[in-house]
């Protein structure tokens, strides 16, 4: 198997627009009053909201699957020191499978988080930066939890599309030449 290095990248509102939307204050609110300011996202979904916490733990730091939901943008936001990094792929308005030159991997320090638009390929997990494990809650929509949750395995499904570089033998290495992680 062959295996492409990407290197991590910080996380920017600019280099992530393709995928989405860093989620943390913005600068200008869009409500304010005496001792609070209000951003709004934007979230769309067929289907009920479902929040969860999702623990990611340490693994090794390289994927060859990725996955992406057709019905739901996908938001996850960091509890406590949760650095990690997050892989994403793709041009979401293409509707084509990731080519491995379009991977991505991000470094999120653990003060803001993302929100996925629809259709963004990304992989199933974060990877763990400092801790053993990071903790990040997790908006998505019941029905392609349910899917997800029922397969036991990661499968597509009517609500999310798999895609394993692997069958192009293939893996992505993500690599830290920077010093991000350190």
């Amino acid at each position: 198997m062959m295996i492409q290095h990407i290197e991590v990248e910080p996380l920017s509102k600019e280099a992530f627009s393709p995928y989405g939307q860093v989620l943390g204050a913005g600068t200008v609110p869009d409500f304010q009053r005496p001792g609070l300011q209000n951003w709004r996202m934007p979230f769309h979904s067929d289907a009920p909201l479902r929040l969860q916490v999702m623990r990611y733990t340490t693994q090794q730091k390289q994927l060859s699957l990725f996955e992406r939901h057709m019905c739901v943008t996908e938001a996850r936001t960091p509890v406590g020191d949760a650095a990690a990094i997050l892989v994403v792929a793709g041009d979401p308005a293409a509707n084509e499978p990731p080519l491995p030159d379009t991977v991505r991997a991000f470094y999120l320090d653990g003060s803001v988080g993302v929100m996925f638009q629809k259709g963004v390929w990304h992989g199933l997990d974060c990877f763990p930066a400092r801790t053993p494990y990071v903790d990040y809650l997790f908006l998505s929509d019941a029905t392609t939890e349910d899917e997800i949750e029922a397969a036991q395995e990661p499968r597509p499904g009517s609500r999310t599309e798999l895609f394993d570089l692997a069958a192009q033998n293939l893996s992505i290495q993500i690599v830290d030449p920077k010093g991000l992680l350190t």
